[in-house]
């Protein structure tokens, strides 16, 4: 029952997570000029925003430490050098819930066979209340053998997705990162500037960010596709992943043409951070498996 309840309610509850979280946020960038409000603009020394207009619980409690965490590295490092510092940190933080979810994943990827099989078994008898009830019995006793918690790859979607957003809004709020600057290149400019002006720079960051993002995308997808080879083990039934991963990059693809290039760089990070995390978790959790 667990195991249906999980399948069947996953998605609403990551939706419900992000309608709780975007209700703490607040629009910062004015339609007309494309740019963050002057007041929405996070400065190193500010106060608290306690009760401050404008400043929903998200932005105080969430996203006003994170953005003075990159006024304060910047201070010292320059803005670049922040956005590399402060988003290896924040993935250090998460690298323990990323491990768990990464591993539990892994598992249900390798007894999907299993599952399949009992599945198969109950097909024509999905009327029949008491079979129904045996299959999710044994789909359950089949993920305690194996020591599968359905709820070990949800809990860290209620823990990163709120930290994600912040970063999000973070790097584009901290004033030392839209001020900032990259080999004189200022990085509140855009990709679509860097193309329109030949900025070989702009262009550069805004490459390697595309390709970093499928890297990190369809890299993993492909070495568990070869694993599954080497195991003779079909691929898992229902909708096809590279689907969804194919609009995510377009979607970052085309989002970040139009953003600063401190988004490009602040993606092109968190995108290389992302790949070596799962090729170390695969190669020192789930490949011992």
């Amino acid at each position: 029952r667990r195991y249906r309840m999980f399948k069947k309610y996953k998605k609403h509850i990551g939706l419900a997570l992000l309608l709780v979280v975007l209700v703490g946020c607040k629009s910062v960038i004015n339609p007309e000029t494309g740019e963050i409000f002057e007041e929405y603009i996070i400065r190193l020394g500010d106060s608290f925003p306690w009760g401050k207009e404008g400043y929903g619980w998200f932005a105080i409690f969430i996203i006003w430490p994170i953005a003075q965490l990159f006024n304060f590295v910047a201070n010292y490092t320059g803005a670049f050098w922040s956005l590399i510092i402060v988003t290896i940190l924040i993935d250090l933080v998460k690298l323990r819930s990323t491990i768990k979810s990464t591993v539990q994943q892994q598992k249900m990827q390798i007894i999907q066979p299993e599952v399949n099989r009992i599945q198969e078994k109950y097909k024509h008898k999905k009327d029949d209340r008491n079979a129904q009830m045996q299959q999710a019995s044994e789909i359950q006793k089949l993920y305690e053998k194996h020591d599968v918690n359905m709820m070990g790859s949800l809990v860290p979607l209620f823990l990163q997705l709120p930290l994600l957003l912040a970063v999000f809004q973070a790097v584009q709020r901290a004033d030392l990162i839209i001020n900032g600057s990259f080999l004189g290149h200022a990085l509140s400019g855009t990709p679509k500037d860097g193309f329109a002006s030949l900025n070989y720079v702009y262009i550069v960051i805004y490459i390697v960010m595309v390709i970093s993002q499928a890297l990190s995308m369809f890299l993993p997808q492909y070495l568990q596709n070869k694993k599954n080879r080497h195991r003779n083990q079909a691929q898992p039934q229902g909708t096809n992943p590279q689907t969804m991963m194919i609009f995510s990059l377009g979607m970052i693809t085309l989002f970040a043409f139009n953003w600063n290039i401190g988004m490009s760089v602040y993606w092109g990070i968190t995108a290389m951070t992302r790949l070596i995390q799962t090729l170390y978790i695969n190669h020192k959790y789930v490949n011992e498996k």
